[in-house]
């Protein structure tokens, strides 16, 4: 397995200075990926119409948490168009490793997509509460709010703080959702990196409102009935 390289759709959004990382090094995140094991054996299947997808969950590494777990990414495969699975294969849950725990805020990886398979990394306990330093920009703050993270002005700075919930929002509705806009994308090997980051950006934030959007009017919904 050759790793993450140039369809890759690596996921940095605003946690790095750009977004346009397909091009990197080979470093410990591409690491851990060529280094899965061939015989591995998925934890779940989950069939949505004519299309197997298998999910391997990766042990942990005790510095990290696995943001999502099976049933979240079979709940919200199930709220995506059939048709957008057509030929995605695999997702991975990944376990982190002592050389990604050593990785900056600004050089960690979070997701990634190669030829029909999405990779989630997973995430340091550390960045559960990370400093930003100076005021992030507007557009920065209403990113991670609408997830459910929380910001906190303090001597030291600007601070950002995940919960496990609005962890897991951000890696179902902001992460995964890019990395699936990458598979959506077809004609990702025609263009250039900077076009089809910009295109699974936009796919991650159009399907994230429309699913939390469907979600939140159920919920009304089966309120008022009872």
């Amino acid at each position: 397995m050759s790793g993450c390289k140039r369809n890759s759709g690596e996921r940095s959004n605003s946690y790095s200075e750009s977004k346009f990382t397909n091009w990197s090094q080979y470093n410990p995140f591409d690491l851990e990926i060529s280094s899965l094991p061939n015989c591995l054996k998925p934890e779940a299947s989950i069939e949505i119409e004519s299309t197997l997808i298998s999910i391997y969950v990766r042990d942990l590494h005790p510095g990290f948490i696995h943001p999502v777990r099976i049933e979240d990414v079979r709940e919200l495969l199930n709220k995506v168009p059939p048709n957008f699975l057509d030929h995605l294969c695999e997702i991975y849950l990944l376990g982190g490793t002592s050389k990604q725990l050593k990785a900056s805020k600004k050089h960690f990886r979070y997701g990634c997509y190669e030829s029909g398979k999405i990779y989630l990394y997973a995430f340091p306990r550390w960045m559960m509460m990370e400093q930003w330093g100076n005021r992030p920009k507007p557009t920065t703050i209403k990113e991670y709010e609408r997830m459910g993270a929380k910001w906190t002005q303090r001597d030291s700075g600007w601070w950002l703080e995940f919960d496990r919930s609005s962890l897991r929002r951000f890696y179902l509705y902001d992460v995964f959702l890019h990395e699936l806009g990458h598979h959506v994308d077809r004609r990702r090997w025609k263009r250039d990196t900077e076009s089809a980051e910009r295109y699974a950006e936009w796919f991650a934030q159009e399907y994230a409102q429309m699913i939390t959007q469907s979600w939140n009017e159920s919920e009304v919904s089966s309120g008022s009935q009872r």
